[in-house]
């Protein structure tokens, strides 16, 4: 038995270091998403959460200088977090401002002008309807799509959400779920039915089921809606104007071409 653990240690160190090449050497979230409808959000709008330089989740601003994430991310973080954006890489120091004792969330604060609040979507999602998750730099995948599959789900512990048919990986947790539209429904944020998939990212140190899964993989998504009130009730966004069309990048000073 010792011997068998020796070389599943041994085979996870080496799917490992092969993942790690192919995230070094990945396009950018926002490269990765161009063309699509995620395109701006992962552009303008998307942070990769690390910590000690490993990417253990992702986020989305919400406000000027708000973001929101998972909470679990930070629990995983065990430490100080940082802020990459997901088009050039520019990083910048995060602080925690709330995290809900209800939902798995947090709100996170940045820099004035380090990313441009996304656009977010007002209404539910439909059965059926394409959806497109973002998630972190460094996991070789940074952009997964899918179809949504469940509208109405809420789900013990996390809040109100839906489940769609996708291949965003563990560590897309709360990185922001785009419609067709390009506004942001939801964050990505749990596996309603995990099976084997945790045991093996522990074991492996990646997550092997997800890349293999694909779009197989039935992710729940808490709701936008629900996440951006949660916040307001915690006060750490303002009430007004949360689910306003984004301004024009064409206007926007902070926008990079």
């Amino acid at each position: 038995m010792l011997a068998a653990a020796r070389r599943r240690s041994a085979l996870g160190a080496l799917l490992l270091a092969a993942l790690l090449a192919l995230g070094a050497c990945a396009a950018s979230p926002a490269q990765q998403a161009r063309g699509t409808p995620a395109g701006r959000v992962a552009a303008e709008s998307l942070a990769s959460l690390e910590a000690h330089g490993v990417p253990v989740g992702a986020a989305v601003a919400v406000g000027e200088g708000r973001l929101l994430t998972n909470a679990h991310v930070l629990r995983q973080a065990g430490g100080e977090l940082r802020l990459r954006r997901g088009d050039d890489g520019e990083s910048a120091p995060a602080r925690v401002v709330a995290v809900s004792p209800r939902l798995d969330l947090a709100v996170l604060e940045a820099p004035p002008g380090f990313l441009r609040p996304a656009a977010l979507a007002e209404g539910g999602v439909r059965a059926g309807q394409p959806v497109w998750a973002l998630g972190p730099h460094g996991l070789g995948r940074a952009m997964a799509a899918g179809r949504v599959a469940q509208p109405d789900v809420v789900l013990r512990r996390f809040g109100p959400g839906y489940t769609a048919g996708l291949g965003a990986l563990m560590g897309f947790s709360g990185g922001p779920v785009v419609d067709e539209n390009g506004r942001v429904t939801g964050l990505t944020t749990a596996l309603p039915e995990p099976g084997s998939a945790p045991a093996l990212a522990m074991l492996t140190g990646v997550d092997l089921a997800g890349f293999m899964d694909g779009d197989r993989r039935q992710v729940f998504v808490l709701c936008i809606r629900a996440a951006v009130e949660e916040a307001m009730r915690l006060g750490a966004l303002p009430a007004a104007g949360r689910f306003s069309a984004a301004p024009s990048s064409a206007t926007d000073p902070r926008v990079r071409g």
